[in-house]
């Protein structure tokens, strides 16, 4: 029978734990980049499948067992806070590592200090189950318990704590170890250790290719501010870096107003404007918006700092704005309120993503996607590689429903070369009806600009957009008339123009014979920034050579992640053949735990994104979907011995299933909820399908024999985390409805290997 006690110490270290994944993404996106901080840590989390190997081949008994399941638990929280602290010193060059190779050992001391804290769990977890494994669903239960309340206390922490979050994780971990081993005097030096370490100052050192660094480099520069909530960290900077005027004309000769620059997670920077001296307003392309409408009523979506705001009221506008984060908000309504001339009081600004904003049953006469929203701010959700809903199929042809009989849809991005943004973004324009006859497309030397009407233009409307292009010297790249590509900011060739037609005149050829993918994506495929081809990768490494950077770009990075996961799952699974090769293993029933890691994280990743969409915020979509599966997981493992497997799995099935072809219409009809009702709505309806899911884990550890307990864990542990690559690489690629079928089929493949191996092995 297990103790109490044991039950506690599981709970709070896999709350702990938990919470430690949670909070390392955040630091560490702010550190140096998303990506990267996903890189490691998907990679770091291997620690607790190598657990299971460690103490699969090394076969522990008795005192030894006991004495090792002490020292992980005492070291659980020790190596959570130094191992930050010490990670934190290291500075890593992404670019560095590839021309000095010697470089990467940085980021192996990375994985190996971020890893042993999630090895330690893995040891007190693994000898836990091969202690109590009658009592696998109990013990199974106060884990994914702990680990639910840890994915939402996280974020609170994370807002309260701010840099310092390790500290109380790691005192979690402190009562966590008290639960198991009596060395109170230890344990009371650590918690003051640790206590004391609130008061020593400590900064984040932040990657020197972020635009804070960059911007406090400058002489005479200020850091005026900085606030923290549960997703993002804002800094506020007076600098001479910060110019933000994005595709300004050339012609305009003044100077910009003066302007105080906003970070988020330490990039993205765009500006407050003083709202004085504002000429240069009319040499933006976004205000080509206001040329074809006196006095517009105006939505601008993900408004950041307000400068498409700004203009829209000084061209007479009735404006309103969607923002996503609240502490931009505040500090345009209150501590730069006068600064920017009250342009948040004056505009009916909304809390929320634009998505959500367009669904509300109202028109405009101009639509504007300002380009602040390109920073995409991301809590700790590990589906996510640069996921834009407000730049797909559906999100078009939600716009332009919400446009007026005469309404505009005006987008700006960044110009980039070779061509590939322009191309897909052009490329969702052709998927509204009659879009050749109601899009213009124009550049400056940085940003590309599309116009898209809600009918046609006509002749004058036409000619009052090339009086504009034409007087900031813009070049056209597509109009529906005669013009003249490549004119001001001249190329060798027209190349933007030559794709653009490439696209009309061939279509489907052009996207598959091109470089890149710039086909549209939709909802179900939403990585608007992927670009990468497989078909394409010997050309394209040909082509790029030296200067190829595989941290920073998505496609490459998931190739380069899948390669390593692949290579450590292997290692993981089949190092422990060598400790077991003269016995008879029934490698089916260890197999089945493969499949279940794998078609959990395939799940909930698939969720977290259904979800997203539906909440409008990705940290409120990680936190319910996290919370929610582990909550009713926990409580599905507790009841897991009244149901026979077969049934469990021919339920799980037929609920994907389900799920597959209901989920969106019905998170569809729900979505004018409130907030809190969505969640609470959301939470109800993930609770059966989680609750099912819930019970395979511990229902194959009763199964087999103790000795492979170990190992049934570390083949668990290592298709977990390459399930959440895997699934991340198959939904950009072919899309997160094969992603959640697949997930049924491995539940029924889990099955069937179980089954074969007789629910023995030996």
């Amino acid at each position: 029978m297990i103790p109490k006690k044991y039950l506690i110490g599981i709970f709070l270290i896999s709350l702990a734990t938990l919470a430690f994944e949670v909070a390392l993404v955040r630091l560490f996106s702010i550190i140096q980049f998303y990506h990267f901080a996903f890189m490691v840590l998907s990679i770091a989390m291997f620690g607790m499948a190598a657990a299971g190997t460690v103490l699969s081949v090394r076969k522990w008994e008795g005192e030894r067992e006991e004495q090792f399941f002490r020292i992980a638990a005492l070291g659980f929280p020790i190596a959570v806070v130094v191992g930050f602290f010490l990670a934190n010193m290291l500075s890593f060059d992404p670019y560095k590592a590839i021309v000095e190779p010697p470089h990467l050992l940085r980021l192996l001391l990375y994985y190996l200090l971020f890893g042993i804290p999630f090895f330690l769990f893995g040891v007190i977890l693994t000898l836990a189950f091969r202690r109590f494994q009658k009592d696998a669903g109990k013990l199974y239960c106060s884990n994914l318990l702990g680990s639910a309340i840890g994915s939402l206390l996280a974020l609170p922490l994370i807002a309260v704590f701010q840099e310092k979050v390790i500290l109380p994780l790691g005192i979690l971990g402190l009562f966590a170890a008290a639960c198991f081993l009596r060395k109170w005097k230890i344990l009371f030096a650590l918690g003051m250790l640790f206590l004391a370490l609130f008061f020593v100052p400590f900064q984040l050192n932040l990657s020197e290719y972020k635009e804070l660094h960059k911007a406090l480099q400058v002489p005479n520069s200020k850091h005026l501010l900085e606030k923290w909530n549960s997703f993002s960290k804002v800094d506020v900077v007076q600098s001479s870096f910060t110019r933000y005027a994005p595709g300004l004309s050339s012609r305009f000769q003044g100077n910009l107003p003066e302007q105080i620059g906003i970070t988020i997670d330490g990039g993205g920077m765009n500006a407050i404007t003083e709202r004085r001296d504002l000429e240069f307003l009319e040499f933006l392309p976004n205000t080509v918006a206001f040329i074809l409408h006196k006095e517009p009523k105006v939505l601008v979506l993900n408004a950041g700092a307000g400068l498409d705001v700004l203009n829209a009221l000084e061209h007479k506008g009735t404006v309103t704005a969607s923002e996503s984060n609240p502490i931009v908000i505040e500090l345009l309504q209150n501590q730069y309120k006068d600064f920017s001339g009250n342009i948040y009081e004056e505009a009916d600004v909304i809390l929320g993503e634009g998505r959500n904003i367009i669904k509300q049953e109202k028109q405009y006469d101009a639509i504007i996607l300002s380009l602040a929203g390109n920073v995409l701010s991301s809590a700790a959700g590990l589906s996510s590689l640069a996921e834009n809903y407000l730049l797909t199929t559906e999100a078009f042809q939600d716009y332009y429903h919400a446009l007026s009989e005469n309404g505009i849809l005006v987008i700006t991005r960044w110009l980039d070369y070779p061509p590939r943004e322009v191309l897909r973004l052009f490329s969702l324009a052709l998927t509204l009806p009659e879009a050749e006859k109601k899009a213009v497309l124009f550049r400056s030397w940085t940003t590309v600009t599309l116009l898209l009407s809600k009918q046609p233009l006509d002749e004058k409307q036409l000619q009052r957009i090339k009086n504009f292009t034409d007087s900031n010297r813009f070049d056209l790249i597509y109009f529906p008339g005669n013009f003249t590509p490549n004119i001001y900011g001249k190329f060798p060739e027209p190349y933007y123009y030559d794709a653009i037609q490439g696209i009309l005149q061939n279509g489907t050829a052009f996207y598959q014979d091109y470089l890149f993918d710039v086909t549209p994506v939709t909802d179900d495929r939403p990585f608007y920034f992927n670009f990468f081809k497989w078909s394409k990768v010997k050309k394209l490494f040909s082509i790029i050579g030296t200067k190829w950077q595989p941290f920073q770009d998505s496609g490459f990075l998931m190739l380069f992640l899948l390669i390593q996961a692949v290579l450590l799952a292997i290692i993981f699974i089949l190092l422990p053949l060598k400790v077991f090769r003269k016995e008879q293993v029934r490698k089916s029933s260890l197999l089945y735990f493969f499949c279940i890691g794998l078609s959990y994280l395939f799940l909930e990743i698939v969720l977290i994104q259904k979800f997203t969409l539906f909440l409008g915020q990705s940290v409120y979509a990680f936190s319910l979907v996290l919370f929610a599966m582990l909550l009713f997981s926990g409580i599905g493992a507790y009841y897991a011995e009244r149901w026979q497997l077969k049934n469990v799995m021919l339920i799980l099935f037929s609920l994907i299933l389900a799920y597959h072809f209901s989920l969106s219409p019905v998170l569809e009809t729900f979505s004018p909820l409130l907030l809190l009702q969505k969640m609470f709505f959301g939470a109800l309806l993930i609770s059966p399908l989680a609750f099912f899911m819930g019970m395979p884990f511990p229902a194959g550890i009763r199964r087999i024999q103790n000795p492979y307990i170990s190992w049934a864990w570390a083949i668990n542990g290592s298709a977990s985390v390459l399930g959440s690559i895997l699934a991340v690489t198959i939904a950009m690629h072919i899309g997160y409805s094969v992603v959640f079928l697949f997930g049924g089929v491995l539940y029924i493949l889990g099955w069937a290997l179980i089954k074969k191996g007789n629910g023995s092995t030996g």
